[in-house]
């Protein structure tokens, strides 16, 4: 079983932003979500799901 909500969040912290999205693809898992956006919106999409699913958190 998935986790609700992750496409929801990946879309939401890319629209905050004023990104728009392309195109999107998803596999059979919600863990599997590629989209295309703007050439030069793109370290700010990075940034923004970084944030998002704070991956950038240095765990110990």
């Amino acid at each position: 079983r998935g986790t609700p909500g992750v496409a929801a969040r990946v879309f939401r912290a890319v629209a905050e932003r004023g990104i728009n999205v392309k195109m999107i693809a998803q596999g059979s898992s919600e863990l599997s979500i590629s989209f295309v956006v703007n050439g030069s919106d793109g370290e700010e999409a990075v940034r923004a799901l970084h944030e998002e699913f704070e991956l950038s958190k240095i765990e110990d």
